[in-house]
């Protein structure tokens, strides 16, 4: 048996009734005169009644109490009154996607706290909506107690001063041109090229890729990197042409399967046996054994290659793909790695004043990334992400693997000596 209710207990009843009101209308526009009733029944033996429990918004976890006017724990909520007191977290994901694992926990503090946020946004927008009366007398129950602490006024912590991304900025124009020229030039090379107005809204079919439209498409991606890259860097206009050529067919080997498999994340996100052979067509096992069907050579033997095609795919399509999708690039790491591929060890092997240059804009990105990493995404510790980005153009530097499968290609009459694609990679410019 309990004694006389004491304030506190009949706060509790009022605040209890108050939720239970607001799955009818909203909480705070409560009737005070539908608790009258409530109070006259109160009596010195009476228990609490039973709280209604929900799920917090934020974690999902059991709770009985609502705080700044939505359904959330007291562990989020205190975490929530902490975290606006103090620097913005890093996400650990880096992607801001986060979710409670299957126990209500959260792993990471960045996104909590942009949860919170955002349920708090859409509450307030839903109250923003719903009309409000003036003859009906309301029950103000207040989301926090008010603080009786005095402010304090402390001096603001100098700004750091932000570092520009000029470099990465224009890798970022130069490779959405780069890919404009690569899907305009297949789409019109296509034997029913489609509208201009379809191939400008990006209304076109993603069709397996051939012996053909890939000889087309390399010549299309290489011609466009030899444009694209003088426009990034224009040191390039004072090399020779040989040179220019190195570099070009070293990038291609190095970002043709890392594009690829990157842009099958979006394109193809469900299936990880794809990725896209072309910048409009795709590879598969499933399509290899259509490959060489359009082979112009008589006498090639194309039942063989359709085997080491399927060989090749079967083994460096899943593994390349689980690779994308678990370093989770975005777009400024992507193009980073772009630019640190393109001066990479095909600079070793040429002058001193193009190892120079290669140096030099390989010290700018990586200043330009790692002010990324700081002032964007608010990391400390980035040393461990970039020497994954280093592994990643390691792995994909398909170089030794490229010039192994064209060799028996051409052993197995698929591919001569005119072929483009084996032409790039065994010949310098002619």
């Amino acid at each position: 048996m309990r004694g006389y209710p004491t304030p506190d207990d009949l706060a509790i009843v009022s605040y209890e009734t108050g939720l239970y009101a607001r799955d009818k209308e909203d909480w705070r526009t409560c009737d005070s005169r539908g608790l009258r009733p409530l109070m006259m029944d109160f009596k010195p033996s009476m228990e609490l009644p039973l709280s209604i429990s929900r799920s917090c918004l934020v974690c999902g976890a059991p709770t009985t109490s609502a705080h700044y006017g939505v359904d959330a724990c007291r562990a989020c909520t205190v975490f929530y009154r902490k975290a606006r007191k103090k620097k913005p977290y890093a996400c650990r994901t880096i992607t801001r996607r986060c979710i409670p694992s299957k126990d209500g926990t959260f792993a990471c503090k960045r996104c909590r706290f942009d949860r919170f946020e955002r349920i708090l946004r859409q509450s307030n927008g839903r109250d923003a909506e719903q009309p409000s009366s003036s003859s009906t007398p309301h029950l103000q129950i207040p989301d926090d107690p008010p603080s009786l602490a005095v402010p304090i006024d402390t001096p603001r912590p100098l700004q750091t001063p932000t570092i520009g991304r000029p470099l990465l900025e224009q890798c970022a124009i130069c490779y959405k041109m780069l890919c404009v020229v690569r899907r305009n030039s297949e789409l019109n090379a296509r034997p029913n090229p489609p509208h201009p107005s379809k191939i400008n809204a990006g209304e076109y079919e993603i069709t397996p890729s051939t012996y053909t439209t890939m000889n087309n498409a390399c010549r299309f991606f290489v011609t466009a990197i030899l444009d694209t890259s003088q426009m990034l860097f224009p040191e390039l206009a004072t090399f020779t042409r040989d040179e220019q050529w190195t570099l070009a067919v070293g990038y291609y080997n190095r970002i043709f399967m890392l594009d690829a498999v990157y842009r099958a994340e979006t394109v193809f996100p469900d299936d990880m046996n794809k990725c896209l052979g072309a910048y409009t067509s795709y590879m598969s096992v499933d399509m290899a054994d259509q490959f060489f069907d359009d082979c112009p050579h008589e006498n090639s033997n194309t039942a063989e290659a359709k085997e080491v095609l399927k060989k090749f795919m079967g083994t460096a399509l899943p593994s390349t793909r689980k690779a994308i999708h678990r370093a989770n690039l975005d777009e400024t790491e992507f193009h980073a790695v772009l630019i640190l591929s393109f001066w990479f060890a095909d600079c070793l092997q040429m002058r001193d004043e193009i190892g120079q240059i290669a140096e030099r804009y390989r010290q700018q990105v990586l200043r330009e990334l790692q002010a990324h990493y700081k002032e964007d995404l608010k990391l400390e510790d980035y040393a461990a992400r970039i020497g994954e980005l280093f592994m990643l153009i390691f792995n994909f530097d398909r170089s030794t693997d490229v010039n192994e499968q064209f060799e028996i290609y051409r052993l197995l009459g698929v591919f001569t000596d005119d072929t483009f694609v084996y032409r790039m990679c065994s010949r310098p410019a002619s």
